[in-house]
């Protein structure tokens, strides 16, 4: 068994640059050896409109799509095998990029490897889906038991096998996508919604298939609340509480499965590409966290890029300070009027981050431009945002800090600082100001060790 893991950054975004996005920073994360000698395989995919020749086309209306889904595809077929752990990731349009492929997938199945000038047929059998004629049509069934041998898409797949091509083994394997964490998918194909006749002429891409299914056994997607660009429209999951509850697992339960969040900041300060990095990585941390409960391993070695998260819920909600010319006066106020508009945000509670409620709960003087945050995207949600009050300094008699190092976790700060593990929750209380998960600290925050009468200091 091995992992495969799929990684497609946004549109002109790639590898060599000095700001990477979450997706950049996930592919170098990635372990290439996990625990028990278990390889973990990583696919990069730059950004649509990162070819020369794609410049415009692919930045403007998402050409060159289907060719990246196709050579991710091309790599999957000659390196998978049955078993294997599948894993997705994508920023913008590279997250619409990652859930179509995954349809791709699920709709025409892996091919074998002696079947691989089937692709241009795989992809038909993609195309004819959006047609009416899904997984389950006739053609698709057929296709995928001839080429398709070695895994089934789903139990309904495999007992066609049965019935119409034996000997199928018993056991065929279905298959599963392990993980999929997209940061502010962006479909953007073709022209924009807001061109006469736009609908017509989008018609070719209409078969991309982005849906969130129980095929995918874990899913977290992160949200901008304050992109406002009218072509930077999200494209949001609206069966998370049904896939959650045909787990048994209520959404609100903070393990559930299926999560999708709003996060504070613009498209690139969730998905990240700026040097001003704080909230892009309370996005990525968040994505991981999910990836590391599916399996996934990171590189945790000295300076490993894992401990250079450093999430901070008050930094600048753009993450580039340098304004381009279209974000420039007369230009932006004439780009705000005709071409801007707040989002459509969460109407429960459920759906936003801590990251966004610590920012509404900050006073002014914290956050960069001194004024309190109150979002028009949270107004379904605006009674809600308080959070409880954190445990009060004067209750403890003395507060030592401590600068996190790669490695700490709670626990053992627990065992050095009190003295028995099972008291990492006091460090956890004293620090609820910043922490919202005793597993997740980050290297170089401050934490305050409540070390009381009859404690005695680091050992």
């Amino acid at each position: 068994m091995k992992r495969l893991v799929f990684c497609f950054d946004g549109t002109w975004n790639k590898l060599s640059t000095n700001c990477p996005t979450n997706v950049v920073l996930v592919a170098e994360m990635v372990a290439p050896l996990a625990k028990g000698g278990v390889p973990q395989i990583v696919y990069y995919d730059e950004g649509i409109g990162t070819a020369k020749s794609e410049r415009f086309t692919g930045g403007a209306f998402g050409k060159g799509m289907m060719t990246n889904i196709r050579e991710a595809y091309r790599f999957l077929l000659f390196n998978y095998e049955p078993g294997d752990q599948i894993y997705a990731f994508g920023f913008s349009r590279g997250a619409f990029t990652a859930r179509s492929f995954l349809g791709f997938i699920r709709h025409a199945g892996i091919l074998d490897v002696d079947s691989a000038e089937q692709i241009d047929q795989a992809i038909t059998i993609y195309e004819g889906a959006f047609k009416g004629d899904g997984d389950d049509a006739l053609p698709a069934l057929k296709f995928r038991a001839q080429h398709s041998s070695q895994v089934c898409v789903s139990e309904w797949d495999r007992d066609w096998r049965r019935e119409n091509c034996p000997p199928v083994a018993a056991e065929l394997p279905i298959l599963e996508i392990k993980y999929l964490g997209v940061w502010d998918t962006v479909a953007a194909l073709g022209c924009p919604k807001l061109i006469p006749g736009s609908t017509w002429i989008n018609r070719k891409w209409r078969f991309h298939d982005a849906k969130l299914t129980s095929k995918v056994k874990m899913a977290r997607h992160a949200l901008a609340i304050d992109e406002r660009r009218v072509l930077f429209e999200p494209v949001l999951w609206d069966n998370v509480a049904e896939l959650n509850a045909k787990c048994e697992i209520s959404t609100y339960d903070p393990e559930a499965p299926y999560q999708q969040k709003w996060f504070p900041g613009v498209h690139g300060s969730v998905g990240g590409g700026g040097p001003v990095r704080g909230l892009s990585d309370g996005a990525l941390a968040w994505v991981l966290k999910g990836a590391k409960k599916a399996g996934l391993e990171l590189r945790l070695v000295e300076n490993a890029r894992a401990y250079s998260i450093k999430p901070n819920p008050f930094a600048a909600l753009r993450n580039d300070p340098e304004l381009a010319w279209h974000d420039r006066q007369p230009i932006a106020s004439i780009k705000s009027l005709l071409l801007s508009s707040d989002r459509i945000g969460p109407d429960d509670i459920v759906n936003v981050s801590a990251s966004a409620r610590r920012r509404w709960n900050a006073p002014a003087t914290v956050l960069p431009d001194k004024k309190s945050y109150r979002p028009k995207t949270l107004k379904l949600v605006a009674d809600r945002m308080q959070i409880g009050a954190t445990v009060a300094e004067s209750d403890r008699k003395n507060l030592q800090p401590h600068e996190v190092q790669g490695g700490d976790t709670l626990v053992k700060l627990a065992k050095r600082y009190l003295g028995d593990t099972k008291r990492y929750d006091e460090i956890f209380d004293a620090n609820r100001d910043q922490l919202d998960d005793p597993d997740e600290i980050f290297v170089g925050m401050v934490l305050k060790i409540p070390v009381g009468k009859g404690d005695g200091t680091e050992s």
